[in-house]
């Protein structure tokens, strides 16, 4: 028996032994190698297959596609040289497993899966084959090999270098406050960012377009839908399980993450949207594939989650997914489903399905992407509180005062789910039909959240109606500008005191730094709304057209603001126009006492600013 001993002394025993006595023993090879590993963060670590038993297979391959330098967090792709099967898209059929060993001695496994190229100018189809993508975390000399995990053979061991790079990596929960984001390499992360669903036209040039507009303007996710009309790689047109006829919307997926890897934006990946299984919200039930009425084994779309066999199949598409788009850093989050209240599923049958579905897609996902979930208008759901769930989502098209609104959803959702991050994953009003009422609500919506505990603005919905074509993306470029280079977990959500009345105020502070948004009571869309319909009346009773209809909160004048619990001491304050993202002249103050008493300019709608110590 060995002796008791710390990690350290016990690691060099262990290598002198090998050295002394047991230089060929692969199993001692193994626990080195953990051990070395052990000391890497974040990582799944999985038992090395049995390589010096495994038969090398010549029909076996990999063929590194990367040009070099090869950096850290960046893809690498390696064409495959694989078995040639009725169905690649069948684990039972193909099974390629790639085996990664960092220089640390940590692996990693990753599936390869059947892909068809198309030309980006043509559009044509290309030669289809086998690829397999990964993103190294290290910098140095990694290995990797093949494994066909039907036969048992593999492929001889390929050798890449990765150089080091100033990456910020993969997007996790913020280690210093698991109720906020931050990037590997510490950087946090403020959720700016809206819907961006699928495109009703070109594809590529509309994404170009709305991620240049998000990216230009401080934003970085997106959530965007797997649909049938969209990005759904399994539909009627498919059958179920193999999905070659969709390779051209798997392509263009693929397009997709690549346009916001370059513009530093990331994606909520929306696997399973609520009309495919739903027979009364947008339904899509009569065509689903996995409806009886289709060749499927579903009598009713709620089966879903408790038939075996529709189980497996999803399991299947789940491990291609992982497999295509799971190296990415861009990748936010996958997203189970889009609002599944409407589908009939309810927590009962859905806990146990996200209980099962979850460690197959870790499986296959290396990089431990988070997961989420959502639901409609005021929908609770005890999945909050799972362990799989990383992110609490809702979704809102209330049309209420948002400060309200979000300061009671919160409260409840994180009654449920305590240490979690929460998003408005989609809010929404008019979808554009009165342009001031959706520009108010999407401003507020923006503002608001962060300032009551949410780890983002409000992500609208209505981007191709409403936010692309009336413009509206400075909205996002005013909210980044204020928060940019401020760490949001650091800071505690809290309310400032306003006097007289006709005004709110909420606060992010700590003890030296207060970020203070102050908005006027008449600035809400309840608040315009009952204008906007009292001015429709009055068209209507003297015969007129209400044209050109604008709303203008009547100024406010004379408030003054007061925030409690600073350090005494001198301080630099400075005002902000949420409206138009600029800045305003910088005063001093000094605080005497924890409280910071100031007088607030006349405004019309909101103004924030900033009191930081010097």
């Amino acid at each position: 028996m060995f002796p008791i001993m710390p990690i350290k002394p016990l690691f060099t025993f262990i290598l002198s032994q090998f050295y002394i006595k047991l230089a060929g023993s692969v199993v001692l090879v193994l626990c080195v190698m953990l051990l070395v590993g052990c000391a890497e963060r974040s990582l799944t670590f999985l038992p090395a297959p049995t390589a010096g038993a495994a038969a090398i297979d010549p029909l076996l391959g990999l063929t590194l596609v990367n040009a070099a330098p090869i950096v850290q967090y960046d893809l690498v792709e390696f064409a495959v040289t694989g078995p040639q099967v009725d169905n690649p898209y069948d684990p039972a059929q193909a099974d390629l497993r790639a085996y990664f060993q960092s220089p640390a001695g940590a692996v990693q496994m990753a599936p390869a899966f059947w892909s068809q190229p198309f030309d980006r100018q043509t559009r044509r189809a290309g030669s289809p084959g086998w690829l397999l993508r990964f993103t190294p975390h290290e910098a140095g000399e990694w290995h990797v090999y093949l494994e066909d995990a039907l036969t048992g053979h593999r492929s001889e061991t390929v050798a890449f270098t990765v150089a080091p790079a100033a990456a910020r990596g993969f997007v996790r929960i913020d280690p210093q406050n698991p109720r906020y984001f931050a990037y590997d390499n510490g950087e946090p992360m403020l959720v700016i960012g809206l819907n961006l669903g699928w495109s009703n036209g070109d594809v590529l040039a509309d994404y170009a377009r709305w991620f240049d507009a998000l990216s230009q303007n401080g934003g970085n996710l997106a959530r965007v839908w797997m649909a049938s009309w969209a990005f759904g790689i399994e539909w009627r047109d498919t059958g179920l399980g193999d999905y070659r006829q969709r390779m051209y919307e798997a392509w263009l997926l693929d397009q997709v993450f690549q346009m916001a890897e370059e513009r530093g934006i990331t994606i909520m990946l929306t696997l399973i949207n609520h009309g495919a299984f739903s027979t009364s919200v947008n339904p899509e039930w009569d065509a689903n594939p996995y409806n009886a009425a289709n060749g499927g084994s579903l009598s009713n779309p709620a089966a879903f989650v408790e038939d075996a066999q529709a189980k497996a199949l999803f399991k299947r598409r789940l491990r291609y997914m992982a497999a295509r788009w799971g190296y990415s850093t861009s990748l936010f989050a996958w997203e189970w489903w889009n609002e599944v209240n409407w589908t009939g599923i309810d927590d009962r049958t859905l806990t146990p399905w996200i209980q099962e579905m979850t460690p197959v897609l870790q499986e296959f996902d290396p990089y431990d992407h988070l997961i989420t979930n959502s639901f409609s208008n005021g929908a609770g759901s005890s999945t909050w509180a799972l362990p799989e769930i990383d992110v609490s989502q809702q979704h809102d098209y209330t049309g209420g005062d948002l400060i309200e609104t979000l300061t009671t959803d919160r409260r409840r959702i994180t009654n449920t789910a305590p240490d979690k991050p929460l998003l408005m994953g989609e809010l929404g009003y008019s979808a554009g039909a009165q342009i001031d009422l959706d520009a108010m609500h999407l401003h507020t919506g923006l503002w608001a959240a962060p300032f009551v505990g949410y780890a983002g603005g409000s992500m609208y919905w209505w981007w191709d109606t409403f936010v692309d074509p009336q413009n509206q993306w400075h909205q996002f470029g005013a909210l980044a500008r204020f928060f940019a280079d401020e760490d949001i977990g650091a800071l505690t959500p809290t309310t400032a005191d306003i006097l007289p009345q006709g005004a709110q105020a909420l606060a992010l502070q700590k003890a030296d730094r207060a970020l203070v948004w102050v908005r006027s009571d008449a600035y809400s869309v309840p608040a315009a709304q009952a204008i906007y319909d009292k001015a429709i009346r009055e068209a209507i009773k003297t015969k007129q057209k209400l044209t050109d209809w604008q709303y203008e909160p009547a100024e406010l004048t004379g408030l003054s603001l007061s925030v409690q619990g600073l350090d005494d001491g001198d301080y630099l304050l400075r005002w902000y126009d949420p409206g138009t993202g600029e800045w305003g002249a910088e005063e001093e103050l000094r605080i005497e006492g924890g409280t910071a008493t100031v007088a607030i300019p006349t405004f019309r709608t909101d103004q924030a600013l900033k009191i930081v110590k010097r």
